[in-house]
């Protein structure tokens, strides 16, 4: 018979914005899977039910009701807040432009081109510039840009769109100024995806509208997954690229293994994503009554996936708290599990892991955070460094 759920009360809101790590180590020790009372939500906190999860899409749902659900009155109803088979049908649209052999042949030179010009950005400001503003987010923007298939879209622009659809994603206390600004954001992505639908030289382009266009994907469901890529596709890959260089720097002897060619830079995304996860929780509705981990959750509940807790549960990652390039972290789950795994997850292994790094640490000798013990890093659901200022050998 499965057991009532503990109740984590003194869970910190706060605090899991600062720094939530303390919190989910005392989850794991304590209740694996608990009840948040300020979140109205269940904590699932260990890696294998968190696996376990994402295995069972029957059980535990992405199809939020759009009455409770944040994420779609901010962009409609993506792809992630969708199943079976409607889910598969809109990814299946969007994989041509997304699979290895689209990124190796078609986006990596893409991809090394804007490396290239905002590492110029970078070196031109000298020792002391902000990584994360000057290098990682405009990068990442181009290359989204690029992918999805935009046209003169600034990363400022690109940043605007990814902060305040997310903002739109947690206002869970329905803030007016929110709404007005994810409904003006909305506006201008459509506003962007008109002109791309219109540019015929898009037509057979390997992006994903143009994929989505040819596979006959109805203009809301476009519009819907463009928002999606959007707001997800800035934060992740600009967070791991600073977080990478943030690790090498606060663990040296790790950065000297790279050096001597006994880990690669793969190895240096898959841990990163792994210490550092960019995404931190993604939330699943219970269809029926049901039980994890010996604790009773009643339908219609909602869980919350704890990803980042996953990647530090020392159940499945020896010395989980240490950044260890010499583990094989190939099985965290940062990009999710199962069918909704991450459609993006190789075009960020390779625009991160095959370029912006090794080219940052080529071009840029002995580069290092200034300071990695005063580092900003912030938030539980999307988490990252705010700034990230660094120097190397001129």
């Amino acid at each position: 018979m499965p057991m009532k759920a503990p109740t984590a009360d003194w869970i910190d809101t706060a605090q899991l914005l600062d720094d939530p790590y303390p919190a989910y180590a005392r989850l794991r020790a304590e209740s694996p899977v608990a009840y948040v009372p300020r979140l109205n939500r269940y904590f699932i906190s260990g890696y294998r039910d968190c696996f376990d999860i994402e295995m069972d899409q029957d059980t535990f749902s992405s199809y939020e009701r759009a009455e409770t659900s944040t994420m779609l009155r901010t962009m409609g109803r993506p792809l992630l807040r969708k199943d079976d088979p409607q889910h598969k049908a809109e990814r299946n649209a969007m994989a041509p432009a997304l699979r290895p052999i689209a990124v190796k042949k078609h986006w990596n030179s893409a991809f090394e081109a804007n490396a290239r010009r905002h590492l110029d950005s970078l070196r031109a400001a000298g020792p002391g510039a902000d990584l994360f503003r000057l290098f990682a987010v405009p990068y990442a923007a181009d290359n989204l840009s690029a992918v999805i298939g935009l046209h003169d879209i600034t990363p400022e622009q690109m940043m605007d769109w990814s902060h305040t659809l997310i903002r739109g994603i947690g206002n869970v206390t329905g803030d007016p100024e929110v709404w007005a600004e994810t409904t003006r954001v909305c506006a201008e992505i459509d506003g962007a995806i008109d002109a791309a639908l219109s540019s015929s030289r898009d037509t057979d382009a390997l992006t994903l509208i143009s994929q989505m266009t040819q596979a006959g994907t109805s203009d809301e469901d476009l519009r819907a997954n463009v928002r999606l890529t959007v707001s997800g596709g800035m934060n992740e890959p600009s967070h791991v690229i600073a977080s990478a260089v943030w690790c090498l720097s606060a663990f040296p002897a790790q950065r000297e293994l790279v050096e001597s060619g006994q880990s690669t830079w793969r190895d240096v995304f898959e841990e990163t994503a792994r210490f550092h996860s960019p995404v931190g929780m993604y939330p699943r509705r219970v269809t029926r009554d049901t039980s994890v981990g010996g604790v009773a959750i009643p339908r219609d509940a909602t869980v919350a996936v704890i990803v980042a807790s996953a990647n530090r549960d020392s159940a499945q990652f020896e010395n989980a708290d240490q950044f260890d390039l010499t583990r094989d972290a190939t099985s965290h789950l940062a990009f999710g599990n199962g069918t909704h795994i991450c459609a993006g997850n190789w075009v960020a292994r390779s625009m991160i892991g095959d370029i912006a790094l090794p080219l940052l640490y080529d071009e840029l000798p002995d580069l290092r955070a200034i300071d990695p013990d005063t580092t900003d890093y912030h938030g539980w659901v999307f988490r990252g460094a705010r700034s990230l200022p660094v120097t190397w050998t001129p």
